[in-house]
């Protein structure tokens, strides 16, 4: 728990914004490895000016070492004595030494601050004076100030470059990060001005920074799908509301003059009003299946193994086709197995059939095999009716499509049967298409035997 409280501590106190971030990584970047090669240079110049000063110590006692017994009624050892001039002009005192004040090796500080004066210890070494009884040591003490003046001023030096260098890589990094974040922010703040009235608006693409682009674009894309659903469940709810209206109105204006008519053939008036209800019941019905199809969960149902050679017979032979028109099956001897919902394929194989006997003028031939080379079942559906454009291949999947706008509404259906096949299909990872025919409608079904990878069956 301490560590998870610890944790969140971290993550609020970290920078909020990409240009802050990165202006801080760049930092502790920087910082770290200047950091890391000023301590060794440092501790160098101070290794280094230690033994300038040992090396000068030793040339000094020798010299001064046998006059020794020359100095008399010689000061305590302290701190204030480092800087007496005696002995030839020589830079070192002679003192007597206490316990506190024995022989020292001399230290330098690397701290910056340091009073080269009294910081630094001095180089003492212990000599013995002849010239009195009994005879009494000496200290003879080198200074080091010098030395730490040097060595505060290579400190300072090293502190200053890399706070400088550090100063100079953040600023940069910061200016730099704002500047590549600025077509960014231009950015969102135009997407933040669209809305649902407003998706003719697009976001300007910058010409600096092929990622920039390359978002902008992104974007751009973006919104153009976004445009083209917003229109099209625009459009679908017009012809909804639309095909909705027209069975509400037709039922109610029968049943009005029904009820205005005193002679009025009831049993004719409740079988209007059913065969309107029943239209309505089914389109009601079509719109639901379709928004459960478009819905994302949809793809998640759990899918069993369909024989789709037991599903195409069962559907043709339940099927009553209207007086004139002969419905043919030709299909493989052996079971053709395919992953999905057995009632949407039974829909799809349906509506397909519904089409054809809309249109068919005396036959529809209903075959069905396996595509070796691509692993797939094929259902074709063919009608010998007058045919459909091929400019018109794409739109006839479009919902509440009607090609013949002249033909009456209860004998044209609702013009969702095609696009509700092919939601189906494209769900169950296959195409339903329009195959070019020399005569009629030819409509062909593809989907695949097996599970593969990549594929939304479960």
């Amino acid at each position: 728990m301490t560590w998870h409280r610890a944790w969140s501590v971290v993550r609020r106190l970290r920078p909020a914004t990409i240009r802050m971030r990165m202006a801080l990584l760049a930092t502790v970047t920087i910082l770290a490895p200047l950091t890391a090669a000023s301590v060794p240079i440092a501790l160098m110049a101070r290794t280094s000016l230690m033994d300038d000063a040992y090396r000068k110590t030793r040339l000094v006692l020798m010299d001064v070492q046998p006059r020794v017994n020359a100095t008399k009624d010689l000061p305590v050892c302290t701190r204030s004595f480092q800087r007496v001039q005696l002995l030839d002009e020589k830079y070192v005192s002679l003192c007597r030494p206490t316990r506190q004040a024995g022989p020292s090796a001399g230290k330098l500080s690397l701290l910056p601050w340091t009073d080269p004066v009294r910081g630094p210890i001095p180089i003492r070494a212990i000599t013995r004076r002849t010239d009195t009884a009994p005879p009494e040591t000496v200290a003879i003490t080198q200074s080091l100030e010098a030395e730490q003046a040097r060595l505060n001023t290579v400190v300072r030096l090293l502190i200053g470059g890399v706070a400088g260098i550090t100063l100079l890589v953040s600023g940069a990094t910061w200016l730099a990060a704002g500047r590549a974040l600025r077509p960014v922010e231009d950015i969102r703040a135009a997407f933040a001005d669209l809305s649902a009235h407003h998706l003719d608006r697009r976001v300007s693409v910058p010409r600096a920074g092929i990622e920039m682009a390359r978002l902008a674009v992104t974007m751009n894309a973006t919104l153009d799908r976004l445009q083209k659903a917003v229109d099209q469940q625009r459009q679908f709810t017009a012809d909804a509301s639309h095909e909705l209206r027209t069975p509400l109105a037709c039922l109610r204006t029968e049943l009005e003059l029904a009820l205005n008519d005193p002679a009025a053939d009831w049993p004719r008036a409740v079988r209007d009003a059913h065969r309107d209800t029943v239209r309505l019941q089914d389109l009601t019905e079509n719109l639901l299946l379709l928004a459960r199809l478009d819905s994302p969960q949809d793809d998640q149902v759990s899918r069993r193994t369909v024989d789709l050679t037991d599903l195409v017979r069962e559907e043709t032979t339940r099927r009553h086709p209207p007086q004139g028109i002969v419905l043919e099956l030709c299909s493989v001897p052996g079971p053709l197995t395919v992953r999905g919902h057995h009632v949407l394929l039974a829909r799809v194989l349906g509506n397909l059939l519904d089409n054809a006997e809309r249109h068919a003028t005396s036959t529809i031939t209903v075959s069905l095999g396996h595509d070796d080379a691509h692993d797939q079942a094929v259902l074709d559906v063919r009608d010998d009716g007058p045919g459909i454009p091929r400019e018109e291949g794409r739109r006839i999947f479009e919902r509440f499509t009607r090609l013949d706008d002249a033909r009456a509404r209860d004998t044209g259906g609702t013009g969702l049967g095609l696009a509700i096949a092919e939601r189906i299909a494209l769900t169950h990872g296959g195409t339903v298409t329009l195959t070019p025919s020399t005569g009629g409608a030819h409509f062909t079904l593809r989907l695949p035997t097996k599970t593969r990878t990549g594929d939304t069956m479960r």
